[in-house]
């Protein structure tokens, strides 16, 4: 379906490095991870065993931050010592900590593009992981009186788009889907009916990352302000 800014009512934002920068802080926490498991790993050893360990528990954990805390710990248990494993689990206690508090840091452009949208367009935020991680960043973060409607899922499935639609009374064309990852943002969301908007992150989790088709059935933008004169 071609990209058609005219039959769009509603528009669905993603929030992690959507709306704000969400994956460098989760690298700089995998760093912190692998300094712990040193000399046992070398640090890409390190995050790559934690990398396989959050996709063993991935149906049991799901996503965000406690889910990767989660499988640091299990990874430090399996990995070191019994003698040194205590002491690393109080500091990956700290390293998730630090990740859930972190302060939330709203991309450019991000607030003005939502006020000029605002009154024109039903505008929503659908995100993924743990719920209360994921209301927290969007109080932080002030942009929640800016949207109509916000959902919190546990997974970006084209089942989850379409429930949303319903909930919604939209039309799947009226829709624009807008995110950063092309397999639970945009791919799901083409595949419920809609239309997306694929803005690319410097930074991308490993699971998250998929190759671009030659001729994408979406529209591409550099930053959210980029969608002002499509849609305005």
């Amino acid at each position: 379906m071609p990209f058609s800014a005219r039959s769009v009512r509603f528009v669905c934002f993603d929030a992690d490095d959507t709306l704000w920068k969400n994956e460098e802080f989760y690298r700089q926490s995998e760093r912190d991870f692998a300094r712990l498991m040193a000399p046992f790993l070398s640090q890409q050893q390190a995050i790559d065993r934690l990398f396989q360990t959050e996709m063993d528990n991935l149906e049991t954990f799901g996503y965000g931050a406690k889910s990767c805390m989660l499988s640091m710990m299990q990874t430090a248990l399996e990995i070191l010592p019994p003698q040194q494993a205590a002491g690393a689990l109080k500091e990956i206690l700290q390293i998730g900590r630090r990740l859930i508090l972190h302060p939330v840091e709203v991309l450019p452009g991000v607030k003005d593009t939502l006020e000029k949208l605002t009154g024109k367009y039903h505008l929503s935020v659908i995100t993924k992981g743990d719920l209360l991680d994921q209301q927290r960043k969007l109080e932080r973060s002030g942009l929640q009186p800016l949207f109509n409607h916000v959902e919190i899922v546990s997974d970006k499935t084209p089942a989850a788009y379409r429930a949303l639609f319903v909930r919604l009374n939209a039309k799947p064309q009226e829709v624009l889907m807008v995110g950063n990852s092309l397999r639970s943002d945009i791919f799901p969301a083409l595949q419920a009916g809609a239309q997306a908007a694929y803005q690319p992150s410097p930074f991308n989790w490993k699971h998250e990352e998929m190759p671009e088709p030659q001729d994408p059935p979406y529209l591409k933008i550099a930053s959210l302000p980029d969608l002002l004169p499509v849609l305005l």
